[in-house]
């Protein structure tokens, strides 16, 4: 089954912007999609994301790997104006996600995934495709460099 999430984004003005994008990374590791990958400052990573950690449709954090380094340190909430500005509880698990160049050509294309947190990787996937779907992601559902 596929899974929609809407998230909005704004300027503080009032006005918001309105996605609606298929569910395409499980960061809870239950096997549920759960969150919408974006690669907000366009380097080509997935190390952002829109997460419905609540399960109603709505995404209710966005998830920041602010370092680049595969692990999400920032939580965010938006505060009703797009603007995702509120401190989010940490406490939620959220696995480690590491981009690996294995060809030697510079580009990352491989992903290894932590997902029960214990510092080794359980399952990979190439960059780009969705590690429960299989099915690409690059460009799905529109919103800020969607992944």
């Amino acid at each position: 089954m596929d899974t929609a999430i809407e998230y909005f984004f704004g300027t503080g003005d009032g006005a918001l912007t309105h996605w609606t994008s298929q569910a395409d990374l499980d960061l809870t590791g239950d096997g549920t999609l759960d969150a919408v990958a974006l690669d907000f400052d366009g380097d080509g990573l997935i190390d952002d994301a829109m997460w419905d950690s609540d399960g109603d449709g709505v995404a209710d954090r966005v998830v920041l790997d602010l370092d680049d380094d595969g692990t999400p340190e920032t939580r965010f909430a938006d505060g009703g104006r797009g603007l995702w500005e509120l401190d989010a509880p940490s406490g939620e698990a959220v696995p480690r996600q590491d981009a690996l160049d294995t060809d030697g050509d510079g580009v990352p294309d491989v992903v290894l995934m932590d997902l029960d947190g214990d510092g080794f990787a359980d399952t990979h996937r190439p960059v780009g495709v969705s590690a429960d779907t299989g099915s690409s992601t690059r460009g799905a559902g529109g919103g800020p460099s969607a992944r």
